[in-house]
């Protein structure tokens, strides 16, 4: 069995050495290991006879890699050892963060074939796909503004000290969403911050709304029709207690398959977005479902 070990060697978060054991890891277990990298440019070489692909990073190196994947027409199972700053998609899927047992545990899923996979339909923006988030508001321009080098010494904490920064000088924005729900409808509403949670999680343990999660052919569209500080205080607080948005006054939750986003055409429109904890260079104008399907190998203990 050939595993492709594909990581991102410019990460903040990369380690070579635990890396090396990862590999080891997998050897152990008796498949043969090739490694592979993502580029600055996004760009990755997927080896053709692979028969699984391994990421060993967070949500931005997952989401290059289905890009990769997507643009191949690839169908080999992807599994993700969670060695970035953030690990949605892994944390979701249950995967183990020690080597030898992440290995053991992917193997066995592997061999146990179709009933150890989980088939998650890509949702992408008009840039390409993302893993398991894309937002636009406050704590996207908290995402732009970070400092990387902070983010090497407290990791995702860094961007809680940026979106504490904000509230001296609070941002706000105004979009337009015409989205298409499960049932067909076209819908059109205004607010001043959305998300699309295609996975369970955002920015670590919290949920944005319980009935989100991967699998699903469809996304979850959360927006804030006025997102003052006390707004997204109580925005917060709320997702902290795992408590539902909708229940908010200024807060809507929506199924949706596709959504076109309106925004005013200003330079610093940009930095109200990000996808999978990374800022975006280009602000979206559609999200929306695609026909590609990656399958993710489960994790099989004893």
């Amino acid at each position: 069995m050939l595993v492709q070990l594909i990581h991102n060697p410019a990460s903040g978060t990369h380690d070579e050495l635990r890396l090396g054991v990862l590999a080891q890891a997998f050897e152990a277990c008796g498949a043969k290991v090739i490694m592979g990298t993502t580029e600055i440019d996004g760009s990755m070489q997927l080896a053709e006879d692979s028969e699984l692909i391994c990421v060993s990073g967070g949500d931005g190196t997952l989401r290059l890699v289905i890009a990769a994947m997507q643009k191949s027409s690839s169908k080999v199972p992807l599994c993700i050892f969670p060695a970035g700053t953030v690990n949605l998609v892994a944390r979701e899927i249950g995967y183990a963060s020690e080597p030898e047992q992440f290995a053991s545990e992917v193997m066995r899923g592997y061999l146990a074939g179709s009933n150890a996979r989980l088939r998650e339909p890509v949702v992408a923006s008009d840039h390409g796909p993302f893993a398991a988030c894309l937002s636009a508001g406050p704590d996207g321009v908290a995402v732009a503004t970070h400092s990387p080098q902070i983010k090497k010494k407290i990791g995702r904490n860094a961007y809680a000290w940026s979106f504490l920064k904000l509230f001296l000088h609070w941002p706000r924005q105004q979009f337009s969403l015409d989205f298409n729900a499960v049932d067909g409808s076209q819908n059109k509403l205004s607010c001043e911050a959305f998300y699309i949670a295609k996975g369970r999680y955002f920015a670590g343990p919290w949920i944005l709304t319980p009935e989100a999660g991967l699998g699903g052919d469809d996304f979850h569209l959360i927006t804030l029709s006025r997102a003052t500080r006390w707004n997204f205080v109580r925005f917060m607080l709320s997702v902290a207690r795992g408590n539902a948005p909708k229940k908010l006054s200024f807060a809507s939750v929506h199924r949706a398959r596709s959504v076109a986003i309106g925004h005013p055409e200003i330079a610093e429109i940009n930095q109200f977005f990000q996808m999978d904890g990374d800022e975006m260079m280009c602000p979206p104008k559609r999200i929306v479902m695609t026909d590609y399907v990656v399958e993710y190998c489960l994790p099989l203990d004893n």
